[in-house]
């Protein structure tokens, strides 16, 4: 869903229509880099024997967790290009600088980190219970904080951070590869 509001943001020539799909983005965004915490379902493949230390030979199981990898790993890639895309219509269509833009992220982050731990810790929301429970989930969201709360969501924005940096990294290297073969 995230993916395709961006695309969407991108090709909607109404200001509008850009700015409904962008929003609908927003509260999808964190479905993205939530799939990481997915990881947490490998264990019910039971890959490895914790009482002689191997993994099991089963290639289902290994199968199974191959194909989580690789699925969050595409959609992490491809959610955070489009964040990157997003940015760039951002500052393009608004007219702002690379400083507000580079203010916004860390905010979007920062939401999506608290929107991550509120789909993974009780009460488990989705992105859904924004349009059936609007005001429980701003409540569960920003008003019930503990410590261990702040520290998941402190780890969930490194996250963000870390695949950004990667990816920023490696669009630089990209850029400096085209720019001395032309």
């Amino acid at each position: 869903m995230p993916i395709e509001c961006a695309f969407q943001v991108q090709r909607a020539k109404n200001g509008y229509v850009q700015l409904a799909f962008g929003f609908i983005w927003l509260l999808f965004f964190p479905n993205i880099p939530y799939l990481v915490t997915d990881i947490v379902h490998a264990d019910l493949l039971g890959l490895y024997n914790n009482l002689t230390g191997m993994s099991l030979e089963t290639i289902r199981g290994w199968g199974l967790i191959l194909i989580l990898f690789l699925v969050i790993f595409a959609y992490i890639y491809w959610g955070f290009m489009e964040f990157f895309a997003l940015m760039a219509v951002a500052k393009a269509k608004l007219h702002v600088s690379q400083w507000v833009i580079g203010a916004v992220v860390p905010i979007i982050c920062w939401l999506s980190s608290m929107a991550m731990y509120a789909g993974r810790f009780a009460p488990r929301l989705h992105s859904v219970h924004f349009f059936t429970n609007p005001m429980y989930v701003l409540e569960v969201i920003f008003a019930h904080w503990t410590m261990k709360k702040f520290e998941f969501i402190c780890l969930f924005f490194l996250l963000h951070v870390g695949i950004i940096g990667v990816l920023w990294i490696t669009n630089g290297r990209q850029q400096e590869r085209k720019n001395e073969a032309k």
